[in-house]
């Protein structure tokens, strides 16, 4: 029994087990050939179709072909870009489909995708993948890709539809009618940020509402409130200008025309401001200035000699001048007091130097100086001419401290101040001129003043020696002028105004200057002349004339030699001198000059 059955396991062992491995060897290797041949039957089948367990937007995609695949994202693809989506504002909602704002599907690369499961080129990784497939199916959406042309032209539309600028505060001014027009904040969608927020809603298939970013704009000029007010007060009334009893009245309707309306610069920007227009109101005062001023007028007297008593031959007048610069800054400073509507204007009010009023209280009571110089044998053109110039002083007064100048009230040496042609001195001759004869009354002023002992500020010589002024006279006391550089001028260095009368008789061929006022009981001397240097006149002169008759002679200069002469003035008060002066002349020599009628025209036999 034991050795029978030790004989059959060695007889398995030895016959049964080999047979059976061999079998087991051709099964396992048969169902591997299935296996290899099934699997590359699967291979060559899917070699141009999509694997089994891919799904494309939740359709199955297996065993597709490449177009048939194609085919069903397109068919997606129209659905997925007609999706609706809203975009939000705060004034408004717009809604456009997802093509319309940029969304685009990327057939290929879809179809692409889903070709791609299991053909990574690895052979195991790839039949793992295939397999995996088949237990748990592969999920591709549609590829959705954005184009920025799309939303950027949305976003335009909408950007035309939505925004507005800033409109800032304005002051309206028709006639006398202020409005204010308030400002208002702009709006603007921002483009660029919206833009992005479209993007991700589509690259994200999120179909809720996209609100879109905007941004508030603020206007410059926000405050209109003041000026609206103060313009309303400033013409809700005219505006009365004041002096001295006078008024000028300014309408709404002008001030209306003269504001200006601006922003404010500094310190408040964005503020709008009124003013008034600076030359407009500068031309209305220079005209109205025209109007008002007028000069301080002094007052001249004539006097009675014997009682000293004062009559005004001119009455004097105070002086206006409009301070323009401060009218002006006035009327602008108006803005800051709406509420007034008169205004005093800035007159200075200049007092004459001589009054009319209680003429006794001058100090004008005694005759302080006096001289008298000749021109009997004048011509008449030149005795008229020293006749005006003399009147042109009768009745001057010359203020404590006040320097007299002889041009400023004889005026012009013309035909219009009354002056007419005679002999006149002009550069080394005599010559026939307007206003022959005037320096013999200011030589006459000259020695009033200078015997009056009063100081001398300017006094010109004569070119030559003229016969006239050394008629009852010495030489070197002559005083010539020549309007308006050449003056004679004197200081009334007294205590007490000056009262100048003038006297000309044509008859006795004299003029006259007096001084009256206060005597300060100055005392001068007057030396005699010095006289050097003497040069010897030329031989005499003969001119013809054609104005004179044939044979008529007659002299127009005479002959002096030329000369310096030199006088010393000295000028006391009590025991001090006061006045030290050396009065020099230098004189041409001048020759005797005649006229002579043309010569008779022979007559043939």
């Amino acid at each position: 029994m034991g050795s029978a059955a030790q004989m059959i396991p060695q007889k398995f062992t030895a016959v049964i087990f080999p047979r059976l491995l061999l079998a087991l060897i051709i099964f396992v290797g048969s169902m591997l050939v299935v296996l290899i041949f099934g699997l590359l039957t699967y291979q060559i089948y899917f070699l141009n179709r999509v694997y089994l367990g891919v799904e494309i937007g939740g359709v199955d995609a297996g065993q597709l072909s490449r177009s048939e695949t194609r085919q069903l994202v397109a068919s997606q693809a129209a659905d997925l870009l007609s999706q609706p989506l809203t975009l939000v504002t705060d004034r408004g909602t717009f809604t456009f489909s997802a093509e319309q704002l940029g969304a685009r599907v990327d057939i290929d690369r879809t179809v692409n995708t889903a070709f791609a499961v299991g053909r990574q080129g690895n052979l195991a990784r790839d039949i793992r993948v295939q397999l995996q497939a088949l237990n748990q199916p592969v999920k591709i959406t549609p590829i959705i890709s954005f184009d920025t042309g799309p939303a950027n032209n949305a976003l335009l539309q909408l950007s035309r539809q939505l925004d507005r600028p800033a409109k800032d505060a304005q002051l309206l001014l028709n006639g006398t009618a202020v409005q204010a027009i308030p400002a208002e904040n702009g709006y603007a969608v921002d483009i660029p940020a919206s833009r992005e927020l479209i993007r991700q809603a589509i690259l994200t298939r999120n179909s809720a509402p996209v609100t879109l970013v905007t941004h508030t704009t603020e206007p410059a000029i926000t405050v209109v409130e003041p000026a609206k007010n103060t313009l309303s007060k400033i013409l809700s009334a005219p505006l009365t200008l004041t002096f001295d009893g006078r008024q000028w009245t300014l309408s709404p309707e002008t001030l209306a025309a003269w504001t200006v309306i601006g922003e404010r610069a500094e310190p408040a920007p964005g503020e709008i401001t009124v003013s008034f227009d600076e030359a407009a109101i500068s031309k209305y005062f220079f005209d109205l200035a025209a109007e008002i001023n007028r000069p301080a007028t002094d007052a001249w007297f004539d006097i009675d000699e014997n009682t000293f008593t004062l009559t005004p031959i001119i009455p004097s007048q105070t002086g206006y001048t409009l301070d323009v610069a401060a009218s002006v800054a006035m009327l602008k400073n108006l803005w800051q007091t709406p509420d007034v509507h008169q205004l005093a204007l800035p007159v200075v009010v200049t007092q004459p130097a001589v009054s009319s009023e209680h003429p006794e209280q001058l100090g004008i009571k005694e005759l302080v100086s006096t001289a008298t110089t000749y021109f009997k044998g004048s011509s008449k053109d030149r005795m008229k001419n020293i006749e005006v110039a003399a009147s042109k002083f009768n009745g001057v007064v010359i203020p404590p401290g006040e320097i007299f100048s002889f041009n400023r009230y004889v005026g012009e040496i013309d035909a219009a101040n009354g002056f007419v042609e005679s002999l006149i001195i002009q550069g080394d001759r005599t010559a026939v001129g307007i206003g022959g004869g005037v320096c013999q009354v200011s030589t006459t002023a000259f020695r009033a003043a200078l015997f009056g002992g009063f100081e001398i500020v300017e006094r010109w010589a004569h070119g030559y020696r003229v016969s006239w002024y050394e008629t009852g006279s010495i030489p070197g006391l002559d005083a010539t002028i020549y309007t308006p550089d050449v003056d004679f001028k004197f200081r009334n260095d007294t205590d007490s105004f000056i009262l100048i009368q003038t006297k000309t008789d044509l008859r006795a061929g004299t003029v006259t200057f007096n001084f009256y006022g206060t005597s300060p009981g100055r005392t001068v001397i007057i030396s005699d002349p010095i006289m050097e240097n003497r040069v010897p006149h030329g031989p005499d002169i003969y001119q013809e004339d054609p104005s004179l008759k044939p044979g008529q002679v007659k002299q127009v200069d005479w002959a002096k030699d030329g000369v310096d002469v030199t006088v010393y003035r000295t000028v006391k008060e009590g025991d001090t001198v006061i006045h030290q002066d050396t009065i020099f002349s230098r004189y041409r020599p001048w020759q005797n000059v005649f006229k002579v009628g043309p010569k008779r025209s022979a007559v043939s036999d």
